[in-house]
């Protein structure tokens, strides 16, 4: 049966990740399997962030560069599509 986390939980377990560098340890401490950790390592704290409007945005992410917003642009777009991907099950 599949749990469905909040994004909130998840932002909060990545943080955590990155603080103690392991996984395992991560999942443990939230009782969280390790590799749904690992399926949200790979889809990214940013991607979770943004989502979830709980983290703020970088602070060279305001620019009036329209080929760096068109970058930033295909670089969100390849992140979603990996989401896209993971959720759906697609290869």
């Amino acid at each position: 049966m599949k749990h469905h986390y909040p994004d909130h939980l998840k932002i909060e377990v990545l943080q955590h990740l990155e603080k103690v560098g392991s996984l395992t340890q991560a999942a443990r401490k939230f009782s969280i399997h390790p590799s749904t950790v690992y399926g949200w390592k790979h889809i990214g704290l940013a991607a979770f962030c943004q989502r979830a409007s709980l983290c703020p945005p970088p602070a060279n992410a305001v620019s009036t560069d329209p080929n760096a917003r068109i970058q930033r642009l295909e670089q969100e777009n390849a992140v979603l599509r990996e989401a896209a991907k993971l959720y759906f099950g697609y290869k």
